[in-house]
């Protein structure tokens, strides 16, 4: 008889493979790639080892960066409708700002800097933020607020490409204390997506069940990676029934950018291009 843990394990390198053979068809129903005319035999680990080094050797060389952020969550079982944002990013200290673009949340803008401006979040609000007032209000709340922690799956300190690139060589040293055989990882090859020119190199991510706190009966996480830039710019996440609960999409990037003192300054909110 099997162990508590191969039992585990054999599950998951079955769940992988059934996922992969779903993944082109689960995804193409969804509108949102289209798989690999000619799939490549690949060296797993190597691969996947590769994506990561290259990864963390660019974000390493990165100051400063600026994206369009497309978001779209699901937070406490309810889809949240689609957020695009202009996002600023400074390495040190810890720095995020946001402004809001589309209809969602438009001219709400948001800056954090660790350890600075009493290590709060700092929001100039959008209509409809706080009933019976109007836009424009300026509000500080601690990062670990129930208020922030419920409108995101994820904290502000977790905001921004080099968070992903953490997660994604964290998932990669599980595998390999494991000897390579959890069957959580897979590259599948390059796809093409609609949101970007080129295609992207693409790995699937199972997650068993009671893996992860959000989806308590698992699922799946598709890693796109730019080949130019060398960085994860779209990371989807699908629930066990396939359903989206987490997108995240990095577009139009820019490094470096100079910014100045008032781009992470919570006194210029309102008066930031």
């Amino acid at each position: 008889m099997l162990s508590t843990n191969k039992c585990f394990w054999a599950a998951a390198v079955l769940t992988l493979s059934l996922a992969s053979l779903c993944c082109a068809a689960a995804l193409a129903q969804q509108g949102q790639v289209a798989p690999p005319a000619n799939p490549v035999v690949v060296d797993q680990a190597a691969k996947l080892q590769g994506l990561h080094r290259q990864a963390a050797e660019r974000y390493a060389g990165i100051d400063s960066y600026l994206v369009r952020l497309r978001r779209r969550e699901q937070v406490g079982g309810k889809n949240q409708p689609e957020e695009v944002m202009l996002f600023k990013f400074r390495k040190q200290p810890f720095s995020v700002y946001f402004k809001f673009l589309g209809p969602v949340g438009r001219g709400r803008e948001v800056v954090y800097v660790k350890g600075q401006y009493e290590d709060k979040i700092h929001t100039l609000t959008a209509a409809g933020d706080i009933p019976l007032t109007p836009a424009g209000r300026h509000i500080a709340l601690a990062p670990d607020s129930f208020l922030v922690r419920s409108k995101s799956r994820h904290p502000i300190t977790e905001a921004g490409i080099g968070h992903l690139i953490d997660r994604f060589g964290q998932l990669l040293e599980f595998e390999r204390r494991n000897g390579g055989s959890t069957g959580l990882v897979k590259y599948l090859g390059t796809y093409q997506r609609p949101e970007f020119g080129g295609k992207l190199d693409t790995v699937l991510q199972v997650v068993p069940a009671r893996y992860e706190s959000e989806l308590p009966r698992g699922g799946r996480r598709y890693w796109f990676f730019d080949s130019t830039l060398h960085l994860p710019v779209l990371v989807l996440t699908l629930d066990e029934k396939g359903q989206e609960v987490e997108y995240n999409c990095f577009e139009d990037f820019q490094s470096p950018v100079a910014f100045t003192a008032e781009d992470f300054n919570p006194e210029y909110l309102g008066r930031h291009q």
